[in-house]
């Protein structure tokens, strides 16, 4: 089998097809870019910046100026990360396998198919691998650049986005205290979680994530109690505000989290680096196949996160007394500390 026609022909292909990789990492068979929203031209640390303003209308009187209110600026460092792809195709390997009829020296280049299975089969590795790393994965600079790779840590996952975010003190989730989520108590979770979400923000909270096995749980325990055909139709929804449940597989049982409508988000650097095969090379009998991608996710604005806690020492809000009357004015009886 000659390698440097696979080389030509695998150069061909992704010349009339040069953005594969980009599709792949921009897929919606990557779970969580169904929930995302995406956010291009970033590499490395992405800051956010928002601005709120105190309270502003006062009682008239014409005899004082007394100015009423500030506007505070607040910041988050998000971060995506640099991702490559070395895949490796020996040609000799494929002699004597079923994939051997698709490289046949006597058809021309543009009839062999060898190509455009390998690629597509690297592209399918590539959405797997995302799906793990975007829940699993924990970053760890100690593990990049090591002769022998090791997998899951290139990149932080949602249950690491998660840990650390119950962790962060400036820029806080809005804790909603609540039992320990069980498989028949999880409705009764979940209701009390929908109530006590901040009353101003509820009408923006569309969806929330759990974890797979809770999905399943939640319905089983809603049937159980309320009728079996509730779901044979539509989306899981909860029951107050019909907010869809997401099942999110990998994450951590337990876990109840959401946020304002378009605040979960997808960080690309489609732009100055998108997602593509950089180069094919010819390493004796071998083929090197070479690309790269950046990408992250997170939650753009922590304090309108709104995580369940199991842990009764917590109270309800972000913890501090100023940032709960910024976020959430309107919202009585928060104790803060």
């Amino acid at each position: 089998m000659k390698v440097e026609e696979i080389k030509k022909e695998i150069l061909g292909y992704l010349a009339k097809n040069p953005k594969l990789l980009q599709a792949a990492i921009l897929s919606q068979g990557i779970l969580l870019n169904q929930h995302s929203r995406t956010i291009t031209k970033v590499r490395g640390e992405y800051p956010t910046l928002h601005s709120l303003i105190g309270h502003v209308v006062q009682g008239f009187s014409s005899k004082k100026w007394t100015p009423f209110g500030e506007v505070q600026f607040r910041n988050k460092v998000m971060k995506n990360y640099h991702q490559k792809v070395d895949f490796t195709l020996d040609p000799a390997e494929i002699i004597g396998t079923v994939i051997e009829s698709m490289y046949d020296e006597n058809k021309a280049l543009k009839d062999k198919t060898i190509s455009k299975h390998g690629i597509e089969l690297l592209l399918k590795k590539i959405i797997s691998d995302v799906n793990i790393l975007s829940v699993h994965g924990v970053y760890d600079p100690a593990k990049i650049g090591l002769d022998t790779p090791e997998f899951g840590f290139s990149m932080d996952g949602l249950n690491e986005i998660i840990r650390k975010g119950l962790l962060n003190t400036d820029n806080p989730y809005y804790l909603i205290p609540g039992d320990a989520v069980t498989e028949t108590n999880i409705v009764d979770v979940m209701t009390s979680y929908e109530r006590n979400l901040p009353e101003h923000a509820k009408s923006r909270v569309k969806k929330v994530f759990v974890s797979e096995n809770d999905k399943e749980a939640y319905q089983i325990n809603y049937e159980e109690r309320f009728g079996q055909n509730k779901f044979q139709d539509n989306k899981l929804k909860t029951r107050l505000g019909k907010r869809e449940i997401v099942g999110i597989p990998g994450l951590t049982n337990g876990t109840i989290i959401s946020t304002i409508d378009n605040g979960f988000v997808k960080m690309v650097d489609v732009i100055d680096n998108p997602a593509t095969i950089t180069d094919v090379q010819v390493d004796k009998r071998i083929l090197n196949v070479l690309g790269e991608f950046t990408l992250g996710y997170d939650f753009a604005i922590n304090e309108l996160t709104f995580a369940h806690t199991p842990d009764g020492t917590k109270n309800k809000g972000l913890g501090i007394t100023e940032l709960n009357k910024l976020y959430f004015p309107e919202e009585q009886g928060l104790i803060g500390v």
